[in-house]
């Protein structure tokens, strides 16, 4: 699910981020199942999808929790982390359609411009507003922004706590992302359409979430190289299931280590245990853990 709710955005202009802070989160919402939590999330991770260093890592997972903006749970370098009121699962189809579920979009190309990472924290927060009103407009097309100059200087400057004159400093920063014009006391503020596309058009926001847990089943299970062709089914399977999984709270890494056990049923000694996955196994185990809690 690469979205946040919406008010769950308007709430970080008042935490007073850094830029360290809200690259974080936007990689979080990259990776976050519908109820908002990302499985086994690792420093390295951040590192290479956030450029940020170990310790930036760290920092930012502490304070991000002092800020009540995150939830985290496990120890060392493998971590579950929810971001605080950005679950999706009461939502129905017809709530999308029907334009009641308000959210900000992460999956737009802007979020995975190497220049974004270098705004100030204040500059990105903007940028993400300004996409979320152009945005708005999707299926449909970009629209253009459309606001008075004075309503505009006020709006912002109140938003984000900063000068005028600062204000105008950060719409030049933004000009890389959006089209920016003035007439009759009119700004006309428009995305380009190079940023507003999606990022990722060869996977499903689904997939990509799914793919997290897996991940961090397979890794908390020391199965280094899983074959190919199983690891993709079991994968389909949680796409497939992922309702049935957030609904009865399925703990994968808990099945994957399961699934072992039952592979190696005739090896007495763990430490010679076969760590591999299979696909048909892991359906039947996923098939009686959620028969038995619907019965239960």
């Amino acid at each position: 699910m690469q979205r946040i709710k919406l008010d769950v955005f308007k709430s970080w202009f008042d935490k007073k981020l850094t830029g360290n802070e809200i690259d974080f989160l936007i990689v979080l919402s990259f990776y976050q199942n519908q109820r908002g939590w990302v499985e086994g999330v690792h420093y390295k991770q951040m590192m290479g999808e956030a450029g940020m260093s170990a310790q930036a890592f760290y920092d930012c997972k502490a304070s991000l929790e002092r800020k009540g903006i995150i939830a985290t749970v496990g120890v060392h370098n493998d971590y579950d982390i929810s971001i605080i009121g950005n679950d999706f699962t009461a939502y129905t189809a017809a709530d999308y359609e029907e334009g009641r579920v308000k959210y900000l979009s992460t999956s737009a190309a802007l979020f995975r411009d190497r220049n974004f990472k270098g705004l100030k924290p204040k500059q990105k927060l903007l940028a993400m507003d300004l996409l979320n009103i152009q945005m708005a407009g999707a299926p449909n097309g970009v629209q253009s922004y459309r606001i008075r100059r004075e309503n505009f200087i006020r709006k912002y400057v109140q938003l984000l706590q900063v000068t005028e004159r600062t204000l105008q400093k950060y719409l030049k920063m933004l000009k890389l992302y959006f089209s920016i014009g003035l007439k009759d006391g009119m700004y006309f503020i428009t995305l380009r359409k190079a940023f507003g596309k999606r990022a990722l058009t060869s996977r499903t926001e689904k997939a990509v979430a799914m793919e997290q847990v897996l991940s961090a089943a397979l890794r908390r299970n020391r199965i280094k190289d899983p074959d190919p062709k199983e690891k993709a089914g079991i994968l389909k399977v949680l796409e497939y299931r992922e309702k049935d999984i957030l609904r009865y709270f399925i703990n994968i890494s808990g099945m994957v280590g399961d699934m072992i056990e039952v592979i190696n049923v005739s090896v007495l000694n763990p430490k010679k245990w076969k760590r591999r996955v299979k696909a048909s196994l892991f359906t039947k185990l996923l098939n009686e853990a959620t028969a038995g809690i619907a019965i239960a």
